[in-house]
Order: structure tokens, then C-alpha cells, then sequence
């Protein structure tokens, strides 16, 4: 059908890459606890941005949730 309800396909989790933005987002905020002013944090932070640019909203909120569930 060309013009009939739009299907709704869930966006991609990739376990992979919800893994590696909660290593990073813990090594973000580990590394802000110590001293937020530093070239670590800055090097974390700019890791941490890159990877989240490249993930989806799914895979995003699933590393969120992680997260807070953990305390960070």
C-alpha cells in the first residue's frame, strides 16, 4: 500500500555499542568526581560524546537507564 499507515519499526539496540557508552559514561563521571577541570575528563567526556552521537535513541535510553540503576 502506497499510502496506508505507516509501520512502526522499533529502532536498533546494539548490544555492543550500549555497552561501550556505559563504560563510558562511568569513566565520564568517575573522572569528574576526581577533578572536572582536568585533560582526563575533558578526554572522557569528548570519548563519551562521540560514541552517544553514533547511537540511536533506543540504545541511548537503555544506557541512561543503566546508569541511573547503577548510581551514575
Amino acid at each position: 500500500m502506497m499510502f496506508g499507515r505507516k509501520r512502526s519499526e522499533s529502532e536498533p539496540v546494539r548490544k555492543d555499542q550500549v555497552l561501550r557508552l556505559i563504560s563510558l559514561g562511568m569513566r565520564e563521571t568517575d573522572t569528574a568526581d576526581r577533578d572536572i577541570n582536568s585533560k582526563a575528563f575533558d578526554n572522557a567526556k569528548d570519548a563519551f560524546d562521540t560514541v552517544l552521537g553514533k547511537s540511536t535513541q533506543a540504545e541511548k535510553k537503555a544506557a541512561f537507564d543503566a546508569l541511573k540503576r547503577h548510581g551514575y
